[in-house]
């Protein structure tokens, strides 16, 4: 009994001395300020990251575990799980990494949002959190020099072309321009980089010479004096050089690239000065019509015109003058140059402008204007017949040739080339069958009972008029619905009449002979 009693007594004890999980775990609260300077990714071509610090405070008083995240689709959010004292407050450096490639400015709005996950060690019996918002700024290539470290591969640029018109920049269309990097690496990377970093916005046609060139790309004179490469290429100025921290931006140059692409219509090539492995920014497009030969193995030709061929004839034609005698009187620029990023089928047309956008058709040619392009398009004529099964996908009125002579069944006269017109052939598909006396949707031909009475063609005395009695009056073999004499077995019947009347005359001719001679 004293055992008992002694047991009881220490259960009781450790129910009084512990206390009920609820009362045990506080409510959880937690606050997070960042530092609110703007944050810069000075290259946010590649995959950057910059620190924020942020100060994450506990206002309850018990310990607390927190931790860091985003809901960005543009950055990533990174910082360890801290553990925050009662009452206390930490400065936390919260690593933000760029998610998607940026080359022109843009200011966007980070929330880094903090959560309690433990109080006391263990899980909160409430959710806590708290944001506080970051400014970052990325893309500031045009105002810091236009440089960068990354590399591109995009093969299409769009050069958005304006002209003053009335003392206005008006939009006059797009040259979309297809680079060769497999031929140019280099010079393709270059220009590429320069044309997502902004770079090209806004920069003069500054030379045009009908019937040779049209050339822009200096962006830091606008007279053709100016430009350099996006990235330290080895050369300074033309010259080889391994020092890049003694070579001025300003100065950066890439090496001539040699291949087997010639100065043809249309093709764009790298401006340079006189020394090799000047090249930097500024390029030319050739004239249509115009092959200056004299410029192969000296220029280095890196890509050509895509589409807008328009518009290249357009600016190779208008009025110039000034100093050189070469500036367009109307100013022309490119007002906007950017890549093709999301170009699935390469085919230089953007993914939400490609009405084929995962197979390449380039003339973006769409024959039922269904918004879906040919290349890809299963019924190319919208006749509800398929690709496979038309004989004329591109035709919507026809889309069938049973006899196969070119000619469309909807147009042919005689489809099963029977002989037969369509109009009198009960099957105009079928080359074996022309009649069906019957109706039955079964060819003469094919039909055992090609007038429906019920008796076999094989014994039927009339096979295509019904006579399901089989009647044969003559008795000719032909029934008597079909026979168009059954005349030849009564009519001998009917002539025995005459042969009597014959005779008769004959007898009494003969008696009256008699009669006289008596």
């Amino acid at each position: 009994m004293n055992r008992v009693l002694t047991v009881l007594a220490c259960l009781t004890l450790l129910l009084v001395s512990t206390p009920l999980a609820s009362a045990q775990t506080p409510t959880a609260a937690v606050s997070i300020t960042c530092e609110q300077s703007i944050h810069e990714f000075t290259d946010s071509l590649t995959n950057q990251s910059i620190i924020v610090t942020c100060t994450v405070n506990n206002p309850t008083t018990y310990q607390e575990k927190i931790s860091f995240s985003s809901d960005s689709s543009e950055f990533g959010v990174q910082a360890e799980d801290v553990i925050v004292g009662a009452s206390s407050e930490i400065d936390v450096n919260v690593t933000l990494t760029s998610i998607e490639r940026v080359g022109k400015f843009t200011n966007n709005s980070v929330l880094i949002a903090v959560s309690v996950q433990e109080i006391n060690s263990l899980p909160p019996i409430n959710t806590a959190t708290d944001t506080s918002s970051v400014t970052v700024h990325q893309g500031l290539y045009a105002s810091n020099g236009c440089s960068t470290s990354a590399t591109s591969e995009n093969q299409y640029i769009v050069l958005e072309i304006g002209e003053i018109q009335n003392g206005t920049m008006t939009n006059v269309g797009n040259i979309t321009l297809q680079l060769k990097p497999s031929e140019a690496p280099i010079h393709a990377s270059n220009f590429a980089l320069l044309s997502e970093m902004g770079c090209y916005d806004n920069v003069s046609f500054h030379r045009v010479i009908q019937g040779f060139m049209i050339q822009s790309g200096d962006f830091t004179n606008g007279n053709g004096i100016g430009g350099h490469a996006s990235s330290w290429q080895g050369y300074c100025n033309g010259q080889a050089s391994t020092n890049q921290t003694d070579c001025a931006i300003s100065s950066w140059t890439i090496p001539d690239e040699s291949n087997n692409l010639t100065h043809i219509p249309y093709a764009l090539s790298m401006a340079k000065t006189s020394s090799p492995n000047t090249g930097g920014s500024q390029f030319f497009i050739v004239s249509p019509n115009s092959t200056p030969s004299h410029l192969d193995g000296v220029h280095t030709v890196f890509g050509s015109v895509f589409s807008g061929f328009s518009l290249v004839d357009y600016i190779d034609a208008v009025s110039t003058g000034g100093s050189s005698g070469s500036e367009p009187v109307n100013d022309i620029r490119v007002m906007n140059a950017y890549p093709l990023n999301n170009d699935q089928d390469m085919d230089g047309i953007e993914y939400g402008q490609d009405n084929c956008p995962t197979v390449s058709n380039t003339n973006q040619t769409d024959i039922d204007g269904d918004g879906v392009g040919d290349e890809c398009d299963l019924d190319i004529d919208g006749d509800d017949v398929d690709n496979n099964d038309d004989h004329y996908p591109y035709d919507s009125n026809e889309s069938e040739d049973t006899d196969g002579d070119d000619i469309g069944d909807n147009a042919d006269l005689d489809d099963d080339n029977d002989g037969l017109n369509d109009t009198a052939d009960a099957f105009p598909y079928d080359a074996n069958e022309t009649l069906d006396t019957d109706g039955d949707g079964i060819g003469n031909n094919a039909d055992a009972d090609d007038d429906g009475d019920g008796i076999d063609d094989t014994i039927d005395n009339c096979q295509f008029v019904s006579n399901p009695d089989q009647a044969d009056a003559d008795g000719d073999g032909i029934g008597t619905a079909c026979d168009g004499d059954e005349s030849s077995s009564s009519g001998e019947s009917e002539s025995v009449p005459s042969i009597g009347l014959l005779a008769t005359s004959l007898c009494l001719l003969g008696a009256a002979v008699l009669v006289r001679r008596d």
